[in-house]
């Protein structure tokens, strides 16, 4: 590993967390609207970003209310996501992946509240708030920013992938 890669993780893994913190009252609970997931788009354009976009999860998640099963199941489906998200070619599709993989967290919050949670509201809810995040507002902003060549190089996003799609 190049000093360039684990720099550009740890930026990442810090700006997730960060996020993610500084909005907990929103980030974390049956009814959560983390604006930090906007970056897991990143590993659509580059698989690398896996690792930054997982780690930052984990780091978040420490934060958690659900503590250590949130930082294991959370950031599992964040994970997950994001494999699955840097396999894609289309990023409308890709985009709705964190939403699917999701449902993992719907699972634990309905089981581990403290008060009786319908699972299909309580996952209802995570799905919605990611589909509102990663794809309402992550792709068009995906799209803008893909067009700065500054950006692009700076992170290092893959070219093959149409910035366009």
């Amino acid at each position: 590993m190049n000093t360039r890669f684990l720099a550009r993780q740890a930026a990442v893994a810090a700006i997730y967390m960060v996020l993610t913190i500084v909005l907990s009252g929103i980030s974390y609970g049956p009814l959560q609207f983390r604006v930090s997931e906007v970056m897991t788009l990143l590993p659509f354009y580059n698989k690398e970003y896996i690792w930054g976009i997982t780690v930052g999860c984990i780091l978040a998640n420490i934060a958690s209310p659900f503590g250590i099963v949130d930082i294991i199941v959370g950031s599992f489906a964040s994970f997950l996501a994001a494999v699955i998200m840097s396999r894609m070619k289309n990023i409308w599709l890709a985009s709705l992946m964190p939403a699917i993989t999701n449902i993992l967290v719907g699972v634990q919050i309905a089981l581990m509240s403290s008060e009786p949670l319908n699972f299909f509201v309580v996952t209802g809810q995570i799905m919605l708030s990611q589909f509102i995040i990663v794809t309402i507002i992550g792709v068009p902003l995906f799209k803008v920013l893909t067009k700065n060549k500054s950006f692009v190089n700076m992170l290092e996003l893959n070219d093959k992938k149409s910035f366009r799609s």
